[in-house]
């Protein structure tokens, strides 16, 4: 009995990505942002950890959501044909069951903000079920991603002003493109397996120059935050900052003629770091 709880268990963690926290940093910066850019004077940690939970919540179900939809096509690709689905170690029923535990609990979350999140909520939740499907229609399912991934900035920032305003949108727009850049690069790692199952993605459509185009949405999302950043009297240690992270990132990109499946992992990653410390800035203007 206790064997089998912790089978169970075991690929329950793993179906909800456990293992691998970035995803759940990467929608959660971009809230923690929102937050600490309105509230500019006095922190809020209880709007923080909230946004930190609901992120954890909400990246579960999209995870377990994408693996239902995604089955057959994850049996076909190296990366993850071992997921729990996938190679049948857990049951539809099963992920679907804890996919509503983790929608209730994102639901109840929810229905605690005001109701201009909670409306965003509802708008955001029906395309967080077409995603999965996009990759199968278009070649900009990565675009559909950073619309529907980044809506937890408006959310956030609703939440701390009780408003979304044109400062919100131009950091939701920026977010987007930051989504691109890092989701255009993990997509790459699957292009071989993609093309041979006819699974459309970004990196596919613009391969002939993927290095341009991924330092292009780098460098226009440095912009857009930078600008916002500007606008709001961000200390000069957040710019700092994301110059030197960008660097970084921008060497890794050119460490190889072309971009290999580890060296797109190993950027992916770094993203989760580039978050983090932006976020580590954004704190100073607090001191």
């Amino acid at each position: 009995m206790f064997k089998y709880i912790l089978y169970y268990l075991k690929n329950f963690l793993i179906l909800i990505r456990i293992n691998k926290p970035t995803g759940i940093m990467l929608l959660m910066f971009p809230a923690i942002w929102s937050i600490l850019i309105v509230l500019k004077e006095e922190i809020n940690i209880y709007l923080l950890l909230l946004f930190a939970y609901g992120s954890f919540i909400m990246r579960s179900a999209g995870c377990i959501i994408n693996d239902i939809i995604d089955k057959k096509i994850d049996r076909n690709i190296e990366r993850t044909k071992s997921r729990p689905l996938a190679s049948e170690k857990l049951e539809n029923s099963d992920a679907i069951i804890l996919l509503i535990i983790f929608l209730s609990i994102g639901l109840s979350i929810l229905l605690s903000l005001n109701s201009i999140c909670i409306l965003l909520g509802f708008i955001a939740f029906p395309l967080i079920l077409i995603y999965p499907l996009m990759k199968r229609f278009t070649y900009f399912p990565q675009l559909f991603l950073a619309i529907v991934f980044n809506f937890s900035v408006l959310i956030s920032w609703s939440a701390a002003k009780g408003e979304f305003d044109n400062q919100s949108l131009l950091l939701y727009l920026a977010c987007i493109f930051w989504t691109l850049a890092y989701d255009t690069i993990y997509a790459y790692q699957d292009i071989n397996d993609d093309k041979k199952i006819d699974v459309k993605s970004l990196a596919i459509y613009l391969e002939k120059n993927i290095k341009f185009w991924i330092i292009l949405f780098y460098l226009i999302f440095i912009g857009l935050f930078s600008f916002l950043a500007i606008l709001n009297n961000i200390n000069l240690i957040f710019f700092i900052i994301i110059a030197l992270f960008t660097l970084k990132i921008f060497s890794e990109i050119f460490k190889t003629k072309e971009l290999q499946s580890k060296n797109c992992l190993k950027i992916f990653h770094m993203n989760s770091w580039y978050g983090f410390f932006i976020t580590i800035g954004l704190f100073f203007n607090y001191i």
